[in-house]
């Protein structure tokens, strides 16, 4: 006798299997050793981004996003060394309290954190942070934590699909579907290190107002203020882990960190990412 469970799922199978695929999964396969066999039309083979166009790519996302996730571990000594009385006073006692609460068994335990960026550096590569001293992420990196932060891409326009194989009709001009899944869109890791940014070249790239044009909310916490310690920081770029979607059309490895750093502004704002 046949669970009316497994019935269940045959049947969402079913359903799924009816929605319309997007555009990118309705293209043959490729085969991963031979990727110009994958053709976009009849006549046209399909192209395989080279190591140089995914940093193109990977650095226009950069520049067109402004959130990421900063991943860092917590140090050995997480539970046994309290603040120090010194920055204590940086502290509300919400934010005391979850540090003296913290689990036993958290040392060596990744977090990931979104965190606000901006490209205000675009000439190194190297994004900008606003860095809040007693934020997880900075005091885990100030006590020896390696860091990385990834950045994913998501066109604007949003996902519809419909439940048949034909496009609905009379779709809303604001409900234009994504060309893709957002397993197939690019994503990319950064890992290196964080260092301030010193005075001179705030001035000279302008970081506080290039940063406050992406996030505007972040007057609240701009160094000066009267709640927290905070101050600019740029994440210096060593290492670069690409995953430009499914790997039968785009690559995935580790990028040269050399091409990261040689793409030039005007091959950013020529390149155009999927959805765009």
């Amino acid at each position: 006798m046949v669970h009316p469970l497994w019935l269940a799922a045959l049947a969402s199978t079913a359903s799924a299997r009816s929605l319309l695929l997007p555009p990118i999964l309705q293209q043959d396969p490729a085969y991963q050793h031979d990727p110009s066999s994958l053709k976009q039309d009849d006549d046209e083979p399909f192209h395989f981004p080279t190591v140089h166009e995914s940093a193109v790519m990977a650095r226009r996302i950069m520049h067109l996003s402004s959130l990421s996730t900063l991943v860092t571990t917590f140090p050995v000594n997480t539970t046994t060394t309290p603040p120090s009385s010194s920055d204590s006073s940086d502290f509300t006692s919400q934010e005391l309290s979850v540090w003296q609460s913290r689990p036993d068994d958290l040392a060596g335990s990744p977090i990931g954190l979104m965190e606000y960026y901006s490209d205000c550096e675009p000439e190194t590569g190297n994004p900008t942070l606003l860095a809040i001293d007693i934020a997880t992420p900075y005091r885990n990196f100030a006590q020896g934590s390696n860091i990385s932060m990834e950045i994913r891409w998501w066109p604007r326009q949003s996902t519809h699909y419909t439940a048949s194989n034909t496009h609905a009709k009379n779709r809303e001009d604001d409900d234009i579907p994504t060309p893709h899944t957002p397993a197939a869109l690019p994503r990319f890791s950064l890992h290196g290190y964080l260092e301030p940014i010193p005075a001179g070249d705030l001035a000279r790239h302008l970081v506080p107002a290039c940063f406050m044009r992406t996030h505007p909310d972040s007057a609240l916490w701009q160094p000066g203020n009267d709640i927290h310690s905070s101050q600019y920081v740029r994440f210096v770029v060593e290492h670069v882990y690409w995953f430009g979607g499914f790997g039968d059309r785009a690559r995935i490895q580790w990028l040269p960190v050399e091409e990261w750093r040689g793409v030039t502004r005007e091959e950013v704002e020529e390149c155009r990412l999927p959805g765009e």
